[in-house]
């Protein structure tokens, strides 16, 4: 009895801490032009990103059956526009376009499930990230009002991935329990106990520290009762975030992936 109430205790907290992803299989890149040979690689690349967010292995590319559809990639896209770069840019078919791809999720669902694939659907948790932010010598707590590169990029990490992230309130009280250098000693049991509030079942802790032209980001992600720690190469801020949202993608698909022969 006590199994059975502990194993629907994890199960509300992961309905309350889970969101359905919109967009997993819409992309959004540039071409170098709209010629016949950039459209076909611009579809290449999009649909790369679209199976890189859905298919949980080591390195998708070494899949035979990916290697397939990228060669046919055209013939999984339901809906291409293109867009001009900026509102001010003269139209030409020989400029770059922003592109948007919205490809068939039921057709790429149906081949990868043929293939045996490990995939992660469309229900997610979310993450919740205690973020502080070095920047000439300041640390701070991520604000979005203040910081909208920093709130730029983690929007993009987090579609390009799909993983959810949210952020905490940083209220009084959370302000009076936790302080940057909670955050920056990554003291995990004054984090935990104000993440409680949020019921999520994954927080990262991080900090992104700005080193001339760079950005650097070292994370601690708390999952399934383990710890999991990295830190990332000085690189443009976008990257940066990426590298992060890519550490936690790795870690939650990996554990909530449906596989042909596991359940969770």
């Amino acid at each position: 009895m006590r199994y059975w109430i502990l194993l629907l205790g994890l199960l509300s907290s992961f309905q309350l801490a889970a969101v359905e992803v919109s967009g997993l299989y819409e992309v959004d890149l540039v071409a170098n032009s709209q010629s016949a040979d950039d459209r076909v690689q611009v579809m290449k690349q999009g649909l790369f990103a679209v199976l890189n967010r859905v298919v949980v292995t080591d390195d998708i590319a070494k899949l035979p059956v990916v290697q397939t559809m990228l060669l046919n990639a055209g013939q999984y896209v339901k809906q291409f526009q293109y867009a001009a770069l900026n509102e001010q840019e003269a139209y030409s078919e020989q400029t770059a376009r922003k592109v948007h791809i919205e490809f068939d999720e039921e057709q790429i669902l149906n081949i990868l499930q043929k293939n045996q694939l490990a995939l992660w659907d469309v229900t997610r948790p979310q993450t919740l990230v205690w973020l502080v932010v070095e920047e000439d010598s300041a640390q701070q707590f991520y604000n979005a009002d203040t910081m909208p590169d920093i709130e730029s990029a983690f929007n993009l990490a987090a579609k390009v991935k799909g993983v959810p992230m949210i952020f905490p309130l940083l209220d009084l009280d959370e302000q009076q329990a936790v302080s940057v250098d909670t955050v920056l000693a990554m003291n995990s049991s004054k984090l935990l106990a104000a993440s409680a509030r949020y019921e999520v079942t994954s927080v990262a802790v991080a900090k992104i520290a700005k080193h001339g032209n760079c950005w650097q980001g070292s994370w601690a992600f708390h999952f399934d009762g383990k710890v999991k720690q990295w830190s990332g190469l000085c690189q443009p801020l976008r990257a940066s975030v990426l590298a992060g949202a890519q550490g936690i993608y790795e870690v939650l698909s990996n554990y909530y992936a449906a596989r042909p022969s596991t359940h969770h």
